[in-house]
């Protein structure tokens, strides 16, 4: 099963966004867009994925982030919901580097869900 990753943003997240976090974390990592574009993948020089990010929903009612997550952070309305997976293992931690990383540039909370 994959690590589950939520990243709540007051900014939509982009292929250049996350292109520049993953670069971050390390320049051998590469974006790419799958299933017809629903969703971006950070991947390796294996070609195996680091992590995959979904498209971002728009969250503007009051209370829904308290409905969804049994620990929600205080974020500010409206703001983008972003769902992420990386796989466990040591690609799948430079996958977290990377959801963390992304978070941080956009002024972002990621959760990262440990089992």
């Amino acid at each position: 099963m994959p690590r589950d990753i939520t990243i709540l943003s007051p900014h939509v997240v982009d292929a250049l966004d996350l292109a520049t976090a993953a670069r971050t974390v390390d320049d051998s990592l590469g974006v790419r867009e799958i299933d017809g574009g629903a969703a971006l993948q950070v991947f390796g020089g294996s070609g195996d994925a680091v992590l995959t990010v979904f498209s971002s929903d728009e969250v503007t009612v009051e209370g829904e982030i308290e409905r969804l997550l049994a620990d929600p952070p205080a974020v500010r309305l409206p703001v983008w919901w972003v769902d992420a997976v990386a796989p466990h293992g040591a690609e799948g931690e430079r996958g977290v580097s990377v959801a963390l990383r992304l978070a941080l540039g956009l002024e972002a909370v990621c959760i990262v869900e440990d089992d």
